[in-house]
């Protein structure tokens, strides 16, 4: 009786024990602030938000039915100097890729700050948060 409880252990951590696959390799992202007005280099291309177009996100401490959008215009600059103007809705959360060459990716996280009820947002203090990937 013991002999079988002790195979019937050994068959169901056989059954759920995994093997590591050490061919995976995780590359870490790039996590960084892209300010209005201002370039952000990353690896030889440029990235700008032009202007906040709209943002209408609900402001916290606000209980609204729509949790609203933002909308901003983004530049991106490349490496050989083309120029590509790009409108972005950003809503929940969501990651908003906006450029990808070779492997190379760089990704909208949100825009910063959010809004709160008790102040308005000046527009030099609007950031993306940039999320970068190879």
């Amino acid at each position: 009786m013991k002999t079988y409880y002790i195979v019937a252990i050994i068959f169901l951590y056989s059954a759920f024990a995994k093997a590591q696959d050490s061919t995976t390799v995780e590359v870490p992202k790039i996590y960084l602030k892209a300010f209005q007005g201002q370039s952000t280099i990353i690896e030889g291309t440029s990235l700008r938000l032009v202007e906040v177009l709209e943002d209408s996100r609900c402001p916290k401490g606000v209980d609204c039915i729509w949790a609203g959008n933002a909308k901003v215009l983004v530049e991106i600059t490349s490496e050989s100097g083309k120029k590509t103007t790009k409108e972005i809705i950003l809503n929940g959360g969501r990651v908003a890729p906006i450029y990808s060459e070779d492997g190379f990716v760089i990704s909208i996280k949100g825009l910063a700050p959010y809004p709160t009820s008790l102040s308005k947002i000046k527009a030099s203090d609007y950031y993306l948060r940039v999320e970068v990937s190879n």
